[in-house]
């Protein structure tokens, strides 16, 4: 609350109002709010195609504005440590990598360490990880000549499909042989949570309509290689969810965007986005919109 006096004659006025009543959290960073300096990290440089690992980033905030740690109330602007894959001839393989938030806003000159997790790529061989800041909606930290760390990784084989993919796969098995043994034995299978889940296992998810006037959707990934995307896409549709691959183009390059749902409100999205990260365990669901 800002309170002004205005003195007329002898008479004292006050004008009160709220400033930036609008205000909504986080801001789009200026272009001197992208630099970054990476202190310290214990980043594995052998990994398992597909496998999650973790790693210890220490990250200094050495521009002149605050990084917001939560978004804005349109899930826009908090800022994140992500990063990309490269194969050995340089080309982007996973271009959107898992998210690692901020425990704080982080004010100029400050740093933090960030418990970060990595997921290899799908293919084994020698590869280039990319690790950087991105503010979600506005740019990755390099594309402001921000800083990355560039540091070389062999995979070596692992599994064929995601690390996502096949706890959902592990866990709908599971499932599926306890309701068999359940009804089996003459008993109703047990109800499960409920609305996001029986609206997210249908083809048209309640809420949900045609492609063309639903701006929402949850997505889970971006993928350079089509096979990888249409892998977990193929998945999810065998357990009953309306998944999707999108193509767009970065900089040249084609990647796959692996998608569930489309929704013309975003709350119904936000509800399928639990289910996907608390039934399914796939962390990496977001809203998003076209």
């Amino acid at each position: 609350m800002i309170i002004r006096r205005l003195i007329v004659g002898t008479m004292p006025f006050v004008l009160g109002g709220l400033l930036g009543c609008g205000d909504t959290g986080a801001k789009q960073l200026p272009e001197s709010g992208f630099q970054v300096a990476f202190e310290s990290h214990n980043v594995a440089s052998d990994m398992k195609s597909g496998k999650t690992v973790s790693a210890d980033i220490t990250v200094k905030n050495v521009s002149p504005v605050t990084w917001p740690s939560k978004p804005d109330n349109q899930d826009r602007y908090a800022v994140h440590l992500s990063y990309h894959w490269l194969n050995r001839k340089g080309a982007t393989v996973v271009f959107d990598g898992l998210r690692t938030p901020l425990p704080r806003d982080l004010k100029p000159g400050e740093s933090v360490n960030l418990k970060a997790t990595i997921q290899a790529p799908a293919e084994p061989g020698r590869h280039t990880l990319e690790v950087t800041l991105v503010q979600e909606h506005s740019a990755w930290f390099p594309e402001k000549k921000g800083a990355k760390l560039v540091l070389p990784v062999t995979v070596s084989e692992g599994s064929e499909v995601t690390a996502d993919a096949a706890a959902a796969t592990q866990r709908s098995e599971k499932t599926e042989k306890s309701e068999t043994q359940s009804a089996s034995a003459g008993k109703a299978p047990l109800k499960k949570d409920v609305a996001g889940q029986t609206a997210a296992r249908t083809n048209k998810p309640a809420g949900s309509v045609d492609g063309g006037s639903a701006p929402w959707s949850v997505q889970l990934g971006s993928y350079a290689e089509k096979k990888v995307a249409a892998s977990l896409v193929k998945k999810l549709k065998d357990k009953g969810y309306d998944a999707y691959v999108t193509a767009t183009n970065v900089k040249g390059k084609e990647l796959h965007r692996v998608r569930v749902g489309r929704f013309e409100q975003r709350a119904e999205a936000e509800k399928l986005r639990v289910t996907l990260r608390t039934a399914e365990k796939l962390e990496r669901a977001v809203v998003t919109s076209r």
